[in-house]
């Protein structure tokens, strides 16, 4: 087995908004397994403790005081190459924005709340607030092509990334698992063969609904608002009108 081509091209990822209710339900519950509601409850927390902003909001928006508190974070903990301050409006038609994104009142501290959920919790908001005034990553879309010599079968072609800046992931590291990251390897290099399975496929219906997809649902066909997301979700279990099955 040998590495046939090389193929790369330079791309970008952008930082996300920071929080807004359902982006913080459909992160916790992907991330860390929460069901929104169990979010809201850690968020409650979190807010009287004076921890967190509000957290019942549909607003990307930052105030301009904290913009200015995350660039300084930002800045002094990966550099001022790291940074770019940014806006975020939201996409959502009916949002109303009373209240600013969820956010850490205080991003300077690293850790905040009495037990591992709360810390598991603000740590996911804090990095979402940092991230979201960090410079864009970049990346090399690298697409590798490799055969065995004589190549009496098809090509075999690695599709993934190589991140050649950190950018905003330096600050939201979790981030990075969301695509393939490849290893650097040149046309000719030498491969060896750890295992090779072949696998029937079939086509599948579409997927079932997982708590955070079914927040996205409610959020982009304009049902329910941001406080009302987790109850619906609680109301459709208790009252047995889905069952759920590991986190579908």
């Amino acid at each position: 087995w040998h590495v046939i081509s090389v193929d790369e091209s330079e791309a970008k990822r952008s930082p996300r908004a920071p929080f807004t209710t359902s982006t913080l339900q459909q992160a916790a519950s992907t991330r860390l397994g929460f069901s929104p509601s169990r979010t809201m409850g850690i968020a409650q927390k979190l807010y009287e403790a004076g921890h967190i902003t509000y957290m019942r909001t549909d607003s990307p928006n930052l105030a301009k005081e904290a913009q200015a508190a995350l660039v300084a974070v930002a800045t002094s903990e990966f550099g001022e190459k790291y940074v770019e301050a940014r806006e975020y409006k939201s996409k959502s038609k009916n949002a109303q924005e009373a209240h600013e994104a969820v956010r850490p009142t205080n991003p300077h501290k690293a850790s905040c709340g009495n037990n591992e959920e709360q810390k598991k919790l603000y740590a996911l908001i804090r990095a979402r607030a940092l991230a979201s005034q960090m410079a864009d990553a970049k990346t090399l879309r690298t697409k590798i092509t490799a055969n065995v010599s004589g190549a009496t079968i098809p090509d075999f072609v690695a599709d993934g990334s190589r991140v050649t800046f950190d950018g905003w992931l330096a600050a939201d590291p979790d981030a990075r698992g969301e695509d393939v990251e490849l290893p650097t390897v040149a046309p000719l290099d030498k491969l060896d063969l750890v295992e090779a399975h072949t696998e029937g496929k079939e086509t599948q219906p579409p997927g079932r609904y997982s708590e955070a997809g079914l927040v996205k649902e409610l959020e982009s066909r304009g049902i329910g608002r941001p406080s009302t997301y987790a109850s619906i979700i609680r109301t459709l279990e208790t009252r047995g009108y889905v069952e759920k099955q590991g986190r579908t």
